[in-house]
């Protein structure tokens, strides 16, 4: 940043540190208008990697030239000033654009606020204000993978072209490092809503003049590891003795805190023990754990050295001491244990995956002199592959069995959840070595130093990362690497160095990395032997033997007869098949992801059983009220137990403090203390926040502290039908004509067999979708139909019409989803839709629920029969009945609903059914819960594998009904741009859609409710105090709408539906608005209402609970805004889009709320928010 005539010139790397932290933005504009002195800055590693982009740059210019490219490059004179030289080359750079320069290197873009140079323009076929071409931006990134810092410059570069061209570029381009010198492209529409609204918001922050210079406290970020103003941060955090420097306590309890009138290390450190009950959000032990960090941080600041104290393990329900708690939870020491550390990137992108582990380090224990370490590298041919990580990955495993094979009772060491969370996600990514790590975690092999430190001992540090606590135990590293960070700056570089050019420096920097992993492994034995020696003296004053805890042997490594079966059809499927998944053909690539739907569903059974263990043993009571899947801090409630005779049961009723949670209606949470079913639940209540628990009568009463979920669910028939479908390909190979053959068409993404020409458009414009995608249905020929419908497009109706012309035909028609309620509500819409025809069809289901009438209800055995006698034209089940061997090629025709929340694996099971598919979906909507974690292709559900990444299913593989018979124009233009790449229609007459009533909820279209707070994690009593007011003003109003038809009628409370990410939320709007219609978004999906409010609860991207994914989650924002027919709006703190994204992934789910920001409306009455509210942009964006 620059200060120039009283304006500031900024580039794309100012933005970018605006969005890390404000206040690094405060300190620059401060900097660049003389009042401070820049910081120090020394980095020699960050000189290489500037280096080293150079010759990469250079490297990318000689391959332009060598393939024949005419390059103008842009130069400057050295000879005038530094404002001389920038109009200079912005002159040149305009002048080759408006010459049609194929390639302009180094292009200077400056439109005298914002600076930019390019690496390069090319040239394309698209008209602009230059003429019959315009120019995309290509720039040279040294990393392997795309950072959002590289796509932001990029969105930077292609918003000053478009200032020049006059229209906006379509794509942008990387240049990537690594071997494979790889050239990714980016949709700048996918991008530049987030980048405009990050634009608006920094040049409004920088024409802000207060606080300059800062005089302000900021809050550590994840940033200020590697800032060069740090230093002056931590000095400030000093000298106020911020809370800014209590460990672990987090930007929402500080900011609760400050509220409070506590706002200095000592104050909370003095807090007494009256007070605890009196900050408001924050739960007595998780304040009563802060204040006690304080003080004992106080306490060492006194003394000048860092000291510790051990914390007392709680007592037990049984009233002793409760085992596997903090220091008790260390297993006995023996000389054969490992103690572990990973070295990754989790913001590595690829075609293939996300995340990549570059060394697995392992030690083992020894006398000081004597420690072995093994590194295991995710590295061949100088870079990171799949490949390489799989190798790498095997190699670790295997070196952990072999020990475990001779000493049974060793363990393995780390510090932290990551490394076990590792190898989970590494096992289903590769498909490999998974009986192993079952067999490691459920032996409780892995030790986790952090959650013994966390429980067990309380530290004067600022950060419980295991360098901070090294001076407890004295120990020194060998490598001075500044953090963790540095590893991967260092590791990036590595990778850029040509063994030919610089083998040495290359030899260099991966021995430091190397060193630095070991140093890790090494402080993390020490550690366990500090904790021992606590746990000796724990032991002494407590006057007793301390427990071990019992971990469960592990079984034997040796896989089931049947497992050892699937292996060797795995193993042949693989045989003849290219080891890079670049290399196969789609034959080839089919036969390849069948072999990993093998095991999809023993890997979902496997993670299932890990995460259980993992919320039964290595969560305590109070951090199971923090986790958004148990359900913590129970109480008796009420009349307990309910007093009201019952000859088979007891109700028991518990109370709960707010959380999230994932505990459901008529499921049976388990007891984490007993490991066992607490009873059903007949009742939750999150707003009154009370559970009720159904337990018979002859058992003890529950006395649970927590319950924690489970919904296991065993796949039945659905792996052997898989396994028969992978016996089968590999004997005749996957095109085979035979049994399966619309299955095995499905895994191989052929277009369907129609009659029609390969390749050809299924249907062409002009034509109604809905009627072609009935004829198709009625011409399958051993195939399958993909019938993608948006929201209000008639999916449910156009399925209905083809079951019903499909029994018209003589043919029997089975129809299936996942759950009874879905497959259900079509059947009784194929009823209905045979009624208006003057039939009535013979219809069966198999459902638990007694009062469907459109269809005779059967068990399962009665279903089968049924099926096997003929005695229904249509069926419904779910696939655990479709894939029973009995009922294989029984049927004509499987119908699929929403075949995009359904596994490939469960469609494929429940494929062997039919002779032709129909497949009822969109990929777009909520997607398919997983639990585990799959090799790529076999995570996506049936439709979204057809699709393959697009958003659209291509004219050539399948159906998309264009037309929407709900959403008004206004809404369906942000649903069909940010969701269906702009082929989504209303249907005529939806404009006519209007809401008459007082109040800002009025008109139709979309609108922004700005509401500003913060610290809100799940819940905000601001959003749910404004839904009250806006809704109640509307109400009050007696408002009316006007439907399509023209036709007006009253609007009631029912026709408003609220909807929100969180359980919690639900329950403080409940509490606002009484009988309102409110629900999470998985609630509403398939429903529609005039009205539709999307309240996001959360304050800001770093009080996301569960973190960016779901909160920006596309498919969720696209549910929650495409339920209303007339008018949906999003209320939420305006500063949800200033969203810091690590990936460009993170990038495209932050553009859609970007998006919405730009095109919705403030309410027309004005009585909400203010104009600075929202940001100040072009709603249409650039032309």
């Amino acid at each position: 940043m620059r200060k120039r005539g009283g304006e500031f010139v900024y580039s794309a790397t100012d933005l970018v540190g605006y969005l890390e932290c404000e206040y690094l933005t405060r300190l620059d504009r401060a900097l660049a208008a003389g009042l401070l002195n820049p910081p120090l800055e020394d980095d020699p590693v960050l000189e290489r990697i500037a280096k080293r982009g150079e010759l990469h740059e250079r490297r990318f210019l000689g391959t332009l030239r060598e393939n024949g490219a005419c390059v103008t490059e842009i130069e400057f004179d050295e000879s005038l000033s530094t404002e001389g030289r920038l109009r200079a080359g912005r002159d040149a750079t305009i002048a080759a654009m408006r010459a049609g320069a194929e390639v302009i290197y180094q292009a200077v873009l400056y439109d005298g606020r914002r600076l930019g140079f390019a690496d390069f323009l090319r040239r394309v076929e698209e008209p602009s204000n230059l003429g019959l071409w315009g120019y995309e931006v290509w720039d040279t990134k040294l990393a392997r993978s795309p950072k959002a810092s590289a796509v932001l410059q990029l969105c930077f570069y292609s918003d000053l072209v478009a200032g020049i061209q006059g229209t906006q570029p379509q794509n942008m381009y990387l240049a990537l490092g690594g071997f494979a010198r790889e050239e990714a492209r980016f949709r700048v529409a996918d991008y530049s809503a987030y980048f405009r609204l990050v634009a608006g918001s920094f040049e409004r922050f920088l024409e802000d003049g207060s606080d300059l210079p800062p005089k302000s406290t900021p809050d550590p970020v994840a940033h200020c590891e590697v800032c060069r103003w740090s230093v002056n941060c931590r000095r400030r955090w000093r000298e106020s003795d911020d809370l800014a420097l209590v460990a672990n306590l987090d930007t929402r309890h500080r900011l609760r805190l400050r509220q409070s009138g506590i706002t200095t290390r000592t104050g909370l450190a003095r807090l007494a023990d009256a007070q605890l009950s009196e900050i408001e959000d924050i739960g007595r032990h998780s304040l009563t754990r802060a204040r006690d960090q304080a003080e004992i941080q106080v306490r060492g600041d006194r003394k000048g050295e860092v000291i510790s104290e051990r914390i007392g393990p709680p007592a037990g329900r049984d009233g002793g001491l409760l085992e596997d708690h903090g220091l008790l939870m260390l297993p006995e020491p023996t000389p054969d244990d490992l103690f572990v550390d990973f070295e990754g990137d989790p913001f590595f992108e690829s075609s293939e995956f996300d995340g990549i582990e570059y060394l697995f380090g392992a030690l083992e224990a020894g006398a000081a002199d004597d420690l072995k370490f093994h590194a295991f590298w995710s590295i061949e041919r100088g870079t990171v592959t799949t490949a390489a990580e799989r190798r790498a990955f095997e190699e670790f495993i295997d070196l952990l069995m072999g020990r475990l094979e001779k000493n049974p009772d060793l363990h393995v060491y780390h510090y932290s959840p990551y490394e076990p969370a590792a190898v989970r996600r590494l096992a289903g990514r590769h498909n490999t070595r998974e009986e192993e790590v079952d067999r490691l975690l459920r032996g409780r092999v892995f030790v986790d130093l952090y959650r013994a430190v966390r429980q067990g001992i309380r530290a004067s540090v600022e950060s419980y990362s295991i360098k901070k606590l090294e001076p407890l135990y004295g120990f020194d590293r060998k490598v001075d690497l500044r953090e963790a960070g540095q590893s991967l700056v260092e590791f990036e570089t590595w990778l850029e160095l040509d063994n030919e050019e610089a083998g040495r420096e290359r030899e260099s920097l991966r021995q430091a990395i190397q060193d630095y992993n070991r140093d890790d492994c090494i402080s993390t034995l020490r550690l366990r032997d500090f904790l021992e020696r606590e746990r000796s003296k724990l032991r002494d004053e407590l006057g007793r033997e301390l427990p071990r805890p019992a971990a469960p042997r592990p079984e034997e490594t040796g896989d089931s007869e049947q497992q050892q079966g699937v292996n060797r059809v795995v193993d042949a499927l693989l045989a003849n098949l290219p080891t890079n998944t670049a290399e196969m053909d789609s034959d080839q690539r089919a036969t390849w992801l069948l072999a990993q739907l093998l095991n999809w569903h023993r890997r979902e059974d496997k993670s299932f059983w890990w995460e259980y263990f993992r919320l039964r043993d290595e969560l305590d009571d109070a951090e199971r009220i923090i986790d958004s899947s148990t359900l913590g801090g129970l109480s008796p409630a009420g009349s307990w137990p309910d007093p009201r005779p019952r000859s088979r049961s007891t109700i028991y009723a518990f109370s709960y403090p707010a959380q999230e949670h994932a505990i459901e209606l008529d499921t049976s949470p388990h007891d984490p203390a007993t490991g066992k079913a607490a009873g059903s639940v007949v009742s939750v209540d999150d707003r009154r926040r009370q559970i009720q628990i159904r337990r018979g009568s002859s058992r003890p009463a529950p006395r649970p502290n927590s319950l924690i979920p489970f919904d296991h669910v065993n796949p039945g028939p659905k792996p052997e039908r898989l396994r028969q479908l992978a016996r089968w390909t590999q004997e005749r190979g996957i095109q085979a004509s035979g049994p399966n053959r619309a299955g095995r068409d499905l895994l191989r993404r052929v277009p369907p067999r129609l009659g029609n020409k390969p390749g050809q458009p299924l249907h062409l414009p002009g034509q109604d979708p809905a009627e072609v995608a009935r004829q198709l249905a009625l011409g399958l020929d051993e195939s399958y139909l993909a019938i993608q419908g948006p929201p209000g497009s008639g999916k449910s109706t156009t399925g209905a019409e083809i079951i019903v012309d499909l029994v018209e035909s003589g043919l029997r028609v089975g129809v299936t989803a996942n759950s009874h309620k879905v497959y259900g509500e079509l059947m009784a819409k194929v009823a209905a839709a045979a009624e208006k025809r003057g039939r009535r069809l013979r219809m069966g289901q198999r459902s638990p629920d007694q009062s469907i009438t459109y269809a005779d209800r059967l068990e399962t055995g009665d279903a089968v029969k049924a099926l096997l006698g003929g005695a229904y034209d249509v069926i419904g089940g779910t696939t655990w009945l479709w894939a029973r061997e009995e009922l294989i090629d029984c049927i004509d025709v499987l119908v699929i609903d929403e075949a995009g929340q359904m596994s490939l694996a469960d469609a494929l099971a429940a494929s062997a059914c039919a002779r032709n598919l129909v497949l009822l979906g969109d990929p777009q909507q909520l997607n398919q819960p997983l639990k585990g974690v799959h090799p790529p292709g076999a995570e996506r559900s049936a439709m979204g594998h057809i699709l393959d990444g697009d958003r659209v299913i291509s004219p050539e593989m399948g159906v998309f009904l264009d037309g929407t018979w709900r959403l008004h124009p206004r809404i369906c233009c942000f649903t069909s741009e940010v969701f269906y790449e702009g082929q989504l229609r209303s249907r005529p007459d939806r404009e006519k859609w209007l809401l008459e009533g007082a109040g800002p909820l009025s008109g139709a279209g979309i609108r922004l409710v700005p509401v500003r707070h913060a610290g809100n994690s799940n819940k905000s009593a601001e959003e749910a105090r404004e839904l009250s007011r806006i809704v109640g003003s509307l109400l009050a109003s007696g408002p009316r709408c006007r439907d399509p038809s023209g036709s007006m009628r009253p609007i009631t409370d029912e026709d408003v539906l609220i909807i929100t990410p969180y359980n919690a939320q639900v329950a403080q709007i409940e509490d606002a608005m009484p009988g309102a219609r409110v629900g999470t978004v998985d609630k509403f999906q398939g429903q529609e209402a005039p009205v539709s409010i999307y309240s996001m609860a959360t304050s800001s991207p770093a009080d996301a609970p569960r973190g960016m994914e779901f909160l920006y989650s596309l498919n969720r924002l696209n549910v929650a805004t495409s339920r209303a027919q007339c008018l949906t709006a999003v209320i939420a703190n305006p500063d949800l889009v200033q969203v810091r994204c690590r990936t460009p992934r993170q990038m495209r789910l932050a553009n859609a709320m970007a998006r919405f920001f730009e095109l919705a409306e403030l309410p027309p009455d004005g009585s909400v928010g203010r104009e600075s509210d929202k940001p100040d942009v072009d709603r249409n964006g650039p032309s």
